[in-house]
């Protein structure tokens, strides 16, 4: 009797609005534990970008990134899955690829479409230097001496500005999101990967289909050694032109497409500062009190933050949550190795790179695989795994073939989360509603009006 009082006790207690004095308390504790985790906070580099007009490099940039001329048979662009009012992803459970019209949701009346096997990620502050890795399984990092590896090796071309220009370039040579099939893998009309791949290339041959690839978007980009041009091809050396001066046509290569998409990126989705960063400069107004509660629930019992810290709040490491896999995975059914593709070790099996999580409350589904349509339900999984992958077997019996060997993935960090009660949850997730903010390049200059090859399809806001 008395356990169950004391229950309802603590319930209330979290429950009744603190006082004045509570409040100061709070803060002061809050602000021990920024000091502790010695936490800064985040401004944009890019402030000017409010107010300024993209340069020609962020205009190339920007056509590249909503033309799906970019893609085999012209059918995705970079925006089909980085909508600005979708959380810059798309919104969807798993990426739909070629095969599909419009964005989002639209996408998945198309029953032949391509699946691409993951969530669409995020690009909000992807061209801040904190980020060390791309992709959910970190294929494209930085390694020793901050070199850039990639699955191209040795055969990356030189001359990226960043580790994001070289990442970007990898969707445009992936089958099943910007290139196409061959006919031999199925590629008909809206999949086919039409004239990127040369008849003389070996399609299974990564490395070689790549660069063969990379090449071959130039020329159907600008045909610098082509006497008679289309009209998009006209206004595309136009853009290369006064983005790459210096540059002739039959010099341009890939890295000029990747260092466009990135200036872009860049800019058109850089965050402003969210009310925490505001709070962590001293404004204690900043926050709610129901935020202040649930950042104590962050930085303590919950340990968010060993694997969330940062500016961008991710260690940009790797780490297994044994999130079931449902069906559709990138290596097979039921299956998705994650970062050991990238690396081969076994004991990455299963293994994802930590999301960031500014704006983490606008990019659901959530999930390597989507497979989260509420971050209570991500939180929930994170202190017992057990319910949700009992459920997938419930729902997929083929699941339980799997499931020994994800729950076995599972981080030792994990099990070092303290018990959490619904109402800890809700403060936390009230904190990471602190995480908000708007970017600070307008629609109105991230959008274009059109794009050179006149399919405007995928501009939206």
């Amino acid at each position: 009797m008395f356990s169950f009082q004391l229950s309802i006790w603590l319930l209330f207690a979290f429950s009744i609005p603190l006082g004045a004095a509570e409040m100061q308390s709070l803060d002061k504790h809050l602000y021990k534990v920024i000091k502790a985790y010695q936490i800064e906070p985040y401004e944009p580099r890019d402030k000017p970008a409010k107010k300024r007009a993209l340069t020609s490099k962020e205009k190339l940039g920007q056509a590249l990134f909503f033309d799906p001329i970019v893609s085999g048979p012209r059918g995705t662009s970079c925006a089909t899955c980085h909508v600005r009012s979708k959380g810059s992803a798309d919104g969807i459970r798993l990426a739909v690829g070629l095969g599909a019209h419009g964005v989002g949701e639209e996408r998945l009346k198309a029953l032949d479409s391509l699946i691409v096997p993951r969530n669409a990620l995020p690009f909000f502050n992807r061209g801040s230097p904190d980020f060390k890795a791309f992709f959910w399984d970190g294929r494209v990092q930085l390694g020793l001496n901050d070199r850039k590896e990639t699955p191209l090796g040795l055969n990356l071309s030189e001359g990226f500005d960043s580790l994001l220009a070289a990442a970007a370039t990898f969707p445009l040579i992936e089958p099943d999101e910007m290139l196409g099939r061959s006919k031999m893998r199925g590629g008909k009309e809206l999949t086919y990967h039409e004239e990127l791949v040369s008849d003389s290339v070996d399609p299974d041959n990564f490395q070689e289909r790549s660069a063969d690839v990379y090449k071959n978007i130039l020329r159907r980009l600008v045909n610098a050694n082509g006497s008679k041009l289309s009209s998009e091809q006209v206004k595309y050396r136009e853009l290369f032109r006064d983005a790459y001066p210096y540059i002739k046509y039959e010099k341009l290569n890939i890295t000029q497409v990747g260092n466009a998409l990135a200036a872009y990126i860049t800019v058109a989705f850089e965050l402003e500062s969210a009310p925490w960063d505001l709070y962590v400069k001293g404004q204690t107004s900043a926050l709610t009190e129901k935020q202040k509660l649930g950042a104590v629930v962050f930085f303590g019992k919950g340990r968010c933050v060993v694997c969330h810290a940062g500016k961008q709040f991710s260690d940009f490491e790797f780490h297994g949550l044994a999130l079931p896999q449902l069906r559709v995975g990138k290596h097979g059914y039921h299956l998705d190795y994650g970062r050991a593709a990238a690396t081969s070790y076994a004991k990455d099996r299963f293994k994802f790179r930590t999301p960031p999580l500014r704006n983490v409350v606008l990019t659901g589904p959530w999930g390597h695989n989507g497979i989260f349509t509420t971050l209570h339900g991500v939180i929930e999984h994170h202190v017992n795994p057990i319910p949700f992958l009992y459920q997938a077997q419930v729902e997929s019996p083929k699941e339980s073939m799997f499931v020994g060997k994800i729950l076995a993935s599972r981080s030792e960090i994990l099990g070092e989360i303290g018990f959490l009660t619904n109402v800890e949850i809700e403060q936390l997730l009230a904190f990471l509603e602190a995480l908000t903010s708007k970017t600070v390049l307008t629609d109105a200059i991230a959008l274009p009006s059109s794009v050179p090859s006149g399919n405007n399809q995928f501009i939206r806001k």
